[in-house]
């Protein structure tokens, strides 16, 4: 009986080694040849844990199987720094050259959704208050609506924020819009009601800015009863629709990359800074992509768990300040405050070869 329960866990075990190394491929695989791959890439922190727990186990028990884990942890141990940094720096010293950027999913300042104490009007005031507190160059805000007593565009401008864009033909209402007080040069308008980008000029220099705020899964409480029902090795039909809302997402993110934001990015002829909420994973395809060709100041300077996302899904790392080769981080820092289901994130980046 031992041994048939020990080749029952040794199958088990050899199904999640497996599958820790397939959610690590989604980068090489694009979603549009073999879509599961991409949805394993949401599990790459809980397929890692699992096998560090039948690590534990085999060691325990003595037995020599205990390798068929380690051989996968180390295989994929690169993507540990994606998601657990330690020794950054949270903060950088101002100077004329450096400049700061904020992006940050705004939720209409509701905060969660499960916080009914939480206003608009009072999580608008708190988001001016961390404004006033952090003093970044440039603001990348996404699902940005007015509340209804609060005028947060009238507080920013009177705050020094005097030049912005908005997707909607410039007004200061829009639900992806940018605030700077740096002089915007030049618009890159994408026709898009969730990406644009702008060039700005500071310290003598030109930079572009790229604002996105990448299709969102829309999850409902139907699909987090999938979730559940997949976690205990019961699909139903909840389970079902959540699957095929992964699948149609990350084939519109993986258009998204190559339509819009790759052409964008290699054709950039100044220094250029992606930011925005992208609603994927650093295993996920959109990421791995970003990053051959830019870089991750959270990998440079950041510190601790990369959590952006703490609304009622799973934690997630999903918004992001990549900038080109030309930069590099000064700072990474993640605002805590309960004023949206996102945290905001602030990054001070340099030109590099600057004194």
């Amino acid at each position: 009986m031992k041994r048939f329960f020990r080749a029952i866990l040794l199958i088990v075990n050899l199904l999640f080694a497996v599958a820790l190394l397939l959610s690590t491929l989604s980068g090489s695989v694009p979603p549009s040849r073999f879509v599961p791959i991409s949805i394993l890439s949401y599990g790459y922190v809980v397929l890692l844990i699992c096998n560090v727990a039948f690590v534990i186990m085999w060691l325990c028990l003595s037995r020599w199987e205990f390798l068929l884990s380690v051989v996968a942890v180390v295989a994929r141990i690169s993507f540990v720094p994606l998601f657990f940094q330690v020794g950054g720096s949270m903060k950088a010293e101002p100077a004329d050259d450096n400049i700061k950027i904020m992006t940050f999913n705004t939720h209409a300042f509701a905060g969660l959704d499960t916080d009914t104490a939480m206003t608009s009007d009072s999580g608008a005031m708190e988001f001016l208050r961390i404004v006033d507190n952090e003093q970044p160059d440039v603001l990348c805000l996404q699902e940005f609506f007015r509340p209804r007593h609060v005028a947060v565009a009238d507080s920013l401008q009177a705050m020094g924020y005097k030049y912005y864009y908005g997707v909607r033909q410039r007004s200061v209402s829009s639900p992806l819009i940018l605030f700077t007080r740096c002089k915007i040069v030049e618009v890159h308008d994408m026709d898009h009601q969730s990406k644009f980008a702008v060039d700005i000029e500071k310290g003598g220099s030109v930079l572009r800015i790229c604002c996105v705020h990448l299709d969102s899964y829309q999850l409902t409480e139907a699909d987090m009863e999938g979730l559940e029902s997949l976690s205990h090795a019961k699909p139903d039909s909840n389970t079902h629709k959540l699957l095929r809302k992964f699948k149609e997402t990350t084939l519109r993110h993986e258009q998204e990359w190559l339509s819009e934001l790759l052409p964008m990015v290699e054709a950039a002829e100044v220094p250029l800074v992606l930011a925005g909420d992208f609603n994927d994973t650093p295993a996920s395809y959109i990421y791995q992509k970003a990053r051959r060709l830019l870089l991750d100041p959270y990998v440079e300077q950041g510190r601790g768990f990369g959590t952006t996302y703490h609304g009622p899904y799973p934690a997630y790392r999903i918004d992001y300040v990549l900038h080109s080769p030309q930069m590099e981080a000064l700072s990474y820092k993640r605002v805590n405050t309960y004023i949206s289901d996102h945290y905001p994130v602030v990054v001070t980046l340099k030109l590099k070869g600057e004194q």
